[in-house]
């Protein structure tokens, strides 16, 4: 006769289910052996790249600096062709480093100064586009930019420039200047209604400003011609 079959204790269901499920988790493992080696070795792969990108960022701007000081000095000593071409190399080679910023801004600054405007557009663009994090450079980049389209007599992009940087930091001293400025390339654009309300935001915001009375003579003039 059969021994009757012994009924197992909660703590030897236990222990059966543990050994079954460290058996399973072994299988998995195996199961799935190379498809977590490839996981693992991914986010390895993602730390390193981002580990070298880092540095390499850091180097970049180490030598951009480096690049941008020795522009300076000649420009300090007067050897303006120099410079450019030191800002020309900074711009080009570590471009999206602060140091390359600054120099894209200071390109279109001199060749400015030079009457090269094709040049000082490109550079004026290039900062407002790929840059345009310093509030300060931002407006002087915008209305630069402004400056040459006025050559060009394209007064209506010129004007909406110059509207663009006075609005960028509208507490900045050369706020209302751009205004002005925005109000006669309209005017000259034939907008009568947006040069005058650039004049009206003079006159309501900055009321003390220099320009008030210039303002209130373009107004006049405006009115004249309506």
């Amino acid at each position: 006769m059969a021994n009757p079959r012994r009924k197992l204790s909660k703590k030897e269901l236990k222990e059966d289910r543990f050994v079954l499920a460290v058996l399973r988790a072994r299988e998995i493992v195996e199961e799935h052996a190379r498809t977590i080696l490839y996981g693992i070795l991914g986010i390895l792969v993602v730390f390193l790249l981002a580990s070298f990108y880092s540095q390499s960022k850091k180097k970049a701007q180490e030598e951009a600096s480096v690049l941008l000081s020795e522009a300076q000095v000649a420009l300090g000593q007067g050897d303006e062709n120099a410079a450019i071409a030191k800002l020309n190399d900074l711009s080009d080679r570590y471009e999206g480093t602060p140091s390359a910023g600054y120099a894209t801004f200071l390109l279109g600054k001199l060749y400015w100064q030079k009457n090269d405007t094709l040049k000082a557009k490109t550079y004026f663009k290039r900062y407002i586009d790929d840059y345009a994090d310093d509030t300060f450079l931002t407006q002087a980049a915008l209305a630069g930019y402004a400056d040459c389209l006025i050559l060009e007599k394209n007064y209506p992009e010129a004007a909406r420039y110059y509207e663009r940087a006075a609005k960028v930091n509208p507490e900045f001293p050369e706020a209302p200047v751009y205004l002005y400025s925005a109000a006669m390339a309209y005017r000259d654009a034939g907008a009568l209604d947006k040069a005058r309300k650039m004049l009206d935001r003079i006159l309501e915001k900055y009321p003390d400003s220099p320009y008030r009375e210039k303002a209130e003579l373009l107004m006049a003039q405006i009115r004249l011609q309506s």
